[in-house]
This record gives structure tokens, sequence and C-alpha cells, in this order.
């Protein structure tokens, strides 16, 4: 006869919410700089006027937003990595013991 495994000794149920978190971060984070990114391709394909306004003699908006999207994506990877620090790796830990 097979003895019944209680429900709080199985981490599988716990293990599979957290996936499921860490998915849905990463999916929102990816959405994230897609739009970014595909929102700045889209003002040089159908609004070229508009990038090249100038802000200041010398800096246009397209210099300015450039940037910008490369700094988005490291200031997302940076909200990626600590909440897989904080959160992520500490459940982990839970779930092994």
């Amino acid at each position: 006869m097979s003895a019944k495994i209680p429900d709080h000794a199985n981490p599988a149920p716990r293990g599979a919410a957290l996936a499921k978190k860490q998915r849905v971060l990463a999916l929102v984070l990816s959405a994230a700089m897609v739009a970014v990114y595909f929102g700045f391709m889209g003002l040089f394909a159908f609004d070229k006027p508009l990038l090249g306004t100038m802000l200041a003699p010398g800096l246009s908006l397209a210099i300015v937003l450039g940037p910008l999207v490369i700094i988005t994506s490291f200031v997302l990877c940076l909200v990626y990595v600590l909440w897989a620090n904080r959160v992520f790796d500490a459940r982990i830990r839970e779930l092994g013991r």
C-alpha cells in the first residue's frame, strides 16, 4: 500500500507557482523592452521630423532617445536580477529544505 504524502511535504505546487511568477515577470519585462525598442524604431520609420527636433544646438531628440533605449534595457535587466536575487533564489532555497 502506498503512503499518502502530505501536501506541505510536496514542493511541486509551490515550485510551479514560483516558476509561473518568474515567467510572468520575464514576459512583462520583455514586453516592456520590445515596446520601447519598437517604439523608437517606429519613430524612425514614421516620424523622422520629430526625432530631428533640436532640443539644444547639436542635440536632437534622437540623440537623447537612443541612449535612453539602451539605459532602459539595463534598468529592466537590473529589475529582474534584483527580483531573482531577493525573491526567486530565497524561495528556491526554501523549496530545497
